[in-house]
């Protein structure tokens, strides 16, 4: 499979750019006629019933295996391959404008879900030639999935055969879901399917937390104010027919300054509490910049060049991650001809990958890391104790993690890039 140093890279290019965009996002600076067009760029998506994003490295293999090289991550030539044929694409559509949803009663308890019951979503990873490796969609309140291991394998330079084994002894249904048939379940046995003493039929839930609306008035306008003066942009021509502007920010100083902002919130949301009160070492003391693209007026793709991070790039070693949007796309839709799993089913497959049942039953290597060796380890309690000590993560996003065959290894990563 792919080793953990390419796994790792395409997490934090993710992490950087979503990171990135989410800033451009929130800007509402006007000094500017470059802001201005940024601004109203975004704006225009919230004013949309639907919207689209796919993410991807926009590299050679040989350009990932040089930057690997460079920063002391080593891709190998399976891991770079896959990293330049893998993408991620997201989809949400509703039946009123976007900027018009509330937040569900759910949000902010770890729940997977859209914000909205009217809200339908639907997340696709493919391979090679756009070839799905995993969808999932949610539409009116159900959840349809599939996968192609034996695609996936071929992507990474495995075994088909030898990882399609791994399905062994799942019911007929979960079996064919992972041979590309679609599948309907209820979500909220996800939830807690893995969770002792966990109600998966829609039993009381913990509360969500709330905000005293003054509050939320005050962080929206620190962050307006935070953007305003740490946010640059720069007019940049065109490029292809389409409008380019560079969006620079100090990356310490904002992450500083973000963190000043959210910290009267930790009071009222048990995870900022654990925030850090300033911006960790790895953030780089200097300007980090993103590329983006506006077609008439309307956001074509960021791009954001993960060298920016990493202090051993040298010039000439880029890894350009790159988003690109689309918006009054078609509704989301469910997929016709798909199985329904029965509860127990379900609950079977998730506790088995998490506690070592159908899926976890292969051998191991040391350290509980998956691939060729085998699935993953069961995490132990003391794991997730320390996997969400930070508050980077819940309990229930380490679960599904694990769930999706990352080791402990792996999940503390991905937990330390977001701390």
């Amino acid at each position: 499979m792919i080793r953990r140093s390419a796994r790792t890279t395409l997490a934090a290019a993710a992490c950087g750019a979503v990171l990135a965009t989410g800033l451009a996002a929130c800007g509402t600076v006007q000094q500017l006629s470059a802001a201005e067009k940024v601004s109203k760029a975004f704006d225009a998506f919230g004013r949309s019933k639907s919207f689209s994003a796919k993410l991807s490295v926009d590299a050679t293999p040989a350009q990932i295996e040089a930057f690997g090289a460079a920063t002391g991550e080593e891709i190998d030539k399976e891991g770079a391959a896959a990293l330049s044929a893998v993408s991620l694409s997201i989809a949400f559509s509703a039946d009123k404008p976007l900027k018009d949803i509330q937040p569900s009663k759910g949000a902010g308890s770890g729940a997977a879900q859209p914000a909205d019951p009217s809200v339908s979503a639907s997340y696709t990873l493919t391979g090679k030639g756009g070839a799905p490796l995993v969808e999932l969609r949610q539409v009116g309140g159900k959840a349809y999935a599939r996968a192609d291991l034996a695609g996936f394998a071929h992507l990474v330079g495995e075994d088909a055969a030898e990882v399609e084994g791994l399905a062994e002894g799942l019911p007929g249904a979960l079996q064919n879901a992972l041979k590309g048939q679609w599948v309907a379940f209820d979500p909220k046995v996800i939830e807690g399917a893995d969770r002792p003493g966990r109600s998966t039929s829609g039993g009381a839930a913990t509360p969500a937390p709330t905000l005293d609306p003054k509050v939320s008035e005050n962080l929206t306008a620190s962050l307006k104010d935070i953007l305003a003066h740490d946010l640059s942009f720069e007019d940049k021509g065109k490029q292809d027919g389409k409008d380019r502007i560079i969006v620079t920010a100090p990356a310490r100083k904002l992450t500083d300054d973000l963190l000043k902002a959210v910290e009267p919130l930790a009071k009222d949301i048990p995870n900022l509490g654990k925030l850090p009160k300033t911006a960790p070492t790895k953030v780089p003391d200097r300007p980090l910049a993103l590329d983006v693209l506006l077609d008439g007026g309307t956001l074509s793709a960021v791009s954001f060049d993960l060298a920016q991070l990493e202090e051993k790039a040298a010039p000439g070693t880029p890894l350009p991650l790159r988003i690109a949007f689309g918006k009054d796309t078609p509704a989301v839709q469910a997929p016709t001809g798909a199985t329904e799993i029965g509860s127990e089913d379900l609950a079977g497959l998730v506790g088995g990958l998490t506690s070592g049942g159908p899926l976890g039953s292969r051998h191991t290597g040391p350290g509980g890391a998956g691939g060729a060796d085998g699935p993953v380890e069961p995490l132990t309690d003391a794991q997730v104790k320390e996997l969400t000590r930070d508050g980077a993560m819940n309990e229930e996003q380490v679960r599904l993690y694990h769930a999706m065959g990352m080791s402990f290894q792996d999940i503390k990563d991905l937990a330390d890039l977001h701390a």
